[in-house]
């Protein structure tokens, strides 16, 4: 049973208590005067005060408010409906809403729980229910009613086609006649693509795309402007989104405990003044926000998000010090605030060290009589006194903590063998601290084109069967950790560096999944989630690797090279490294030196001449001989 087996354990007990609310949506908007997002500011407030979830609650909504919540529910649960369709069923339930207001006995609807009046607008067009699959849904009593159509959504990339986005002319001239349909249309496609996505995402995607159309559609050049402003915000959702998928991941790789570990170290850090009963209420309530919406359930995600967060402010002076601005903020806005959160201050008595889990005589008897428990107080502990160490840190400490213990208890004198400990951990943090520097360093020195060279020669000899594409894009994710985090100060830098890192092999790992890579790989990414990170960072040459032939085709240029881009041409470059390392795993700097002066000298030249094709066409055969002879063949 491992340590954070115990978290999971005690919270069953907060997991009793918070009363899971009904299925509310929000963040949405239908046609008419409504602002957006204004208008839906508070509405998650004014529902989660009620106890009741029947469909007469939305009469204390305005119409759009309502018809927004709608919305965005049809559009996650019928992914391949229409606008119009997904808009009828809105039209529909907001009208039982507004017959339901008036009278509450007016129709049998009225006094069913709200999720099943949602799902029953779908079953009761049976036309619709029937072209898009949802018969068999409906044929199922509500509760499994529900996790029937909850697993008919599909977030494979492919299922809904991509988006033809209009012109920008085009789509200034629609948010001038109707805004709040064109942002309506806009929350319906990335809804209906993302159907996991936490509502506070669309939200957030939604309120940042009408930004952008706000600018630019007041610009004179509106193209320009929206190929300059468009861009961040579609890689902020899709970066949302890919954090989301990684939980969903890990829980399903390694486990909720596992999610619920990370977690409370992360909360410790963030909350140092909260005590040791409290974090671990707010981590089992986290962590259940996302097993919601991993299974699809953003309604009740959204719902127990709004329910944390006020509880998180209600009790600000037991958390944190630092709170009241996010609480004092939108609903909506809350949560989001609170996630970026400084660290609070350490309280002030709190000891620099936690010596009581080495040098106390009853270590190992409190170890015996609880071990789970002591060990989630040691991170608890380890991290609210330390939040310039990365979660993942944290999490490693801990399980070496429990090695340490496991060895010294079982001897005669365990007070003689516990304080090696330190020095043990402190080494640890020591050569992780000392990797992210020496990572930062070459990235400064080499600039990012170079630094994902560098990486592309590792992840080639650790992952040669992965096509170019793939690991041009997994190095192209470590680059970009290293643009992110290297500027940050000692207090941010290896947090976001493991953070950041972690999704990018994350990646790697449901990669992985899909399709096995090769063994080593298969070991890192499932033997051990705290330790993936290290893991990956000693991986060598793939043992099992059989090379490929050399093939002069490998090293010819598709297209004009000089011709062609500095972004091409850098493509170009990287995809003939990729081809020399998966020719030869063990090849030397020495020998890559030689390959790269070659390939240099060569171009240089060509580029020089009028005829750039002639040129490479008699000068490639010579730099692939000379580089067969380098490497000894």
């Amino acid at each position: 049973m491992k340590w954070v087996t115990f978290i999971s354990c005690l919270l069953l007990v907060s997991f009793a208590e918070s009363k899971h609310l009904p299925r509310k949506y929000r963040d949405t908007v239908s046609q008419g005067d409504a602002e957006m997002p204004n208008r839906l500011i508070n509405l998650v407030v004014q529902w989660s005060k009620d106890v009741h979830d029947t469909i007469t609650r939305a009469s204390e909504l305005p119409p759009d408010d309502f018809a927004g919540i709608a919305m965005i529910l049809y559009s996650q649960s019928a992914q391949q409906a229409t606008y119009e369709e997904v808009h009828k069923l809105m039209d529909d339930i907001v009208a039982l809403a507004k017959k339901c207001g008036a009278d509450e006995h007016s129709d049998p609807e009225c006094g069913k729980p709200l999720h099943t009046v949602f799902l029953d607008e779908i079953c009761h067009e049976q036309e619709f229910a029937n072209k898009h699959g949802f018969s068999d849904c409906c044929a199922k009593a509500d509760a499994e009613r529900n996790e029937c159509f909850l697993a008919h959504k599909n977030a494979t990339p492919g299922f809904i086609p991509p988006y033809q986005k209009p012109s920008a002319d085009v789509a200034c001239a629609k948010f001038a006649e109707n805004k709040n349909e064109v942002l309506g249309h806009y929350i319906y496609e990335v809804s209906r693509r993302s159907p996991f996505a936490p509502v506070a995402t669309v939200y957030k995607s939604t309120a940042a795309y009408e930004h952008v159309l706000t600018s630019c559609c007041a610009k004179e050049d509106k193209g320009a402007c929206f190929q300059e402003e468009a861009p961040p915000v579609k890689k902020q959702l899709m970066e949302d989104l890919a954090i989301q998928k990684h939980v969903c991941a890990v829980m399903k790789k390694f486990g909720v405990e596992t999610m619920q570990g990370l977690k409370m170290a992360q909360l410790s850090q963030k909350f140092p003044k909260a005590s040791f009963e409290t974090i671990s209420k707010l981590t089992g309530d986290i962590v259940h926000i996302h097993e919601e919406c991993c299974k699809g359930d953003t309604l009740e995600s959204m719902l127990d998000r709004e329910k944390l967060t006020k509880y998180v402010c209600s009790h600000q002076n037991e958390i944190s010090s630092k709170l009241s601005a996010c609480c004092e903020k939108p609903v909506v806005e809350r949560g989001e605030c609170i996630v970026h959160l400084e660290n609070d201050d350490k309280p002030a008595d709190l000891s620099e060290t936690v010596r009581e889990f080495v040098d106390n005589k009853e270590v190992c008897q409190h170890y015996a009589d609880n071990k789970n428990q002591h060990l989630a107080k040691f991170l608890y502990q380890y991290g609210r006194r330390h939040p310039e160490l990365s979660p993942q840190l944290l999490a490693r400490s801990t399980r070496g903590y429990e090695e340490l213990l496991d060895e010294c208890c079982a001897t005669e004198h365990p007070e003689t063998c516990l304080p090696k400990g330190e020095g043990l951990l402190k080494k640890h943090i020591s050569d992780t601290m000392e990797l992210v520097k020496t990572r930062c360093d070459h990235y400064a020195q080499l600039g990012g084109y170079l630094y994902q060279n560098e990486l592309l020669v590792a992840y080639t000899k650790k992952a040669p069967e992965l096509s170019f594409k793939d690991l041009q894009k997994y190095t192209g994710q470590f680059r970009d950790v290293a643009a992110k985090c290297c500027k940050m100060d000692d207090a941010h830098r290896l947090t976001c560096a493991e953070g950041y890192a972690d999704l990018a092999i994350g990646s790697i790992c449901q990669s992985h999944e899909e399709n096995h890579i090769n063994k080593q790989i298969c070991k890192c990414c499932s033997d051990n989630y705290f330790k993936r990170r290290p893991c990956f960072s000693e991986l060598g040459v793939d043992p099992e690797f059989h090379p490929v032939a050399f093939d002069p085709a490998l090293f010819t240029f598709h297209g004009d090279y000089c011709d062609a881009k500095e972004e091409e041409q850098q493509s170009m470059k990287q995809e003939l490294l990729v081809n020399l390392i998966k020719h030869r795993p063990t090849i030397s700097n020495e020998q890559l030196a030689v390959a790269t002066v070659d390939f240099v000298t060569m171009v240089t030249k060509c580029c020089a001449v009028e005829n750039h094709v002639e040129c490479l066409t008699e000068e490639r055969p010579k730099m692939i001989e000379h580089i067969k002879t380098a490497l000894g063949e």
